[in-house]
């Protein structure tokens, strides 16, 4: 090996061949430097998966507890007690997943900041609302939880606001046509620990409304899953209703009514 093909970056840390190194590159040899089971977080995390950009002067490394901290100029360090489902790799770098890179996040950023992350991740795609879910489910009472929680449920996930049937159009239209507040069409909802998909929604006054076609709202277990997730949305303080077809479709003013008579009830988001 001949004289100045390594170059340091950290102790015990190299660049071969040429002291420049790619963003990844960097990346890479910040992890390399703090040990073992060390990953890349935080808003290091975010900017490497793409979802939010990082203008820091550190690498926010995450280091798992127990083992001895190694930390170096340019490196942040967090001491973390990661599962194996928040650990994912991309580009060859060890990392925090998407879901737990939004929550740390929500512990050292503004409610904006984390809502334009988790818009970036559904616009790209990685958002998944299973591991979501199964994250806030195993973090009850730690810091950011309720940050995210917030931010989620008011936040707009990819494919959303746009009726999925001719159904979901017309009433959509009726309720404008009415002059009634504007509803969130197809959001998720958190529900405990499980994301819920309903068809209108006024997320400050907490109300609901399902739009039940008679072809796909009359077979049992739909009944059943239909009254599983009522009595959810009631046991969670939401107000809630459901416009059959033919309602809707001759009797177009009550069924909006439906709509009117809830939001009458949490005229301000009570």
């Amino acid at each position: 090996m001949q004289a100045g093909e390594l170059h340091p970056k950290y102790p015990g840390v190299y660049a071969f061949g040429r002291p420049d190194l790619s963003p990844n590159g960097h990346r890479m040899a910040a992890v390399l430097a703090c040990g073992p089971g060390a990953v890349l977080s935080h808003a290091s995390a975010a900017s490497h998966h793409g979802i939010r950009k990082s203008a820091s002067a550190y690498f926010d490394i995450s280091i798992p507890a127990g083992r001895p901290l190694r930390c170096h100029k340019g490196i942040r360090c967090h001491r973390a007690n990661l599962a194996s489902q928040d650990i994912t790799e991309v580009d060859g770098i060890p990392v925090t997943s998407i879901a737990r890179t939004l929550l740390d996040l929500a512990t050292r950023s503004g409610d904006a900041s984390v809502e334009k992350a988790a818009n970036e991740a559904a616009i790209l795609d990685l958002f998944d609302k299973r591991a979501m879910a199964n994250l806030l489910a195993r973090s009850k009472g730690r810091r950011g939880v309720r940050r995210l929680r917030r931010v989620l449920e008011h936040g707009d996930l990819s494919g959303e606001d746009v009726p999925k049937s001719g159904l979901e159009r017309r009433y959509a239209e009726l309720l404008a046509n009415r002059g009634l507040p504007k509803p969130g069409i197809n959001r998720w909802i958190l529900l405990g620990d499980e994301y819920h998909e309903v068809d209108f929604l006024w997320h400050a006054e907490k109300v609901v409304i399902e739009v039940d076609s008679n072809r796909y709202h009359q077979t049992g277990w739909k009944l059943r899953r239909d009254a599983n997730r009522d009595a959810l949305l009631t046991a969670h303080g939401y107000l809630h209703d459901r416009v059959p077809e033919d309602l809707l479709l001759q009797r177009p003013f009550e069924a909006t009514e439906k709509a009117a008579a809830l939001l009458r009830k949490r005229p301000s988001g009570r």
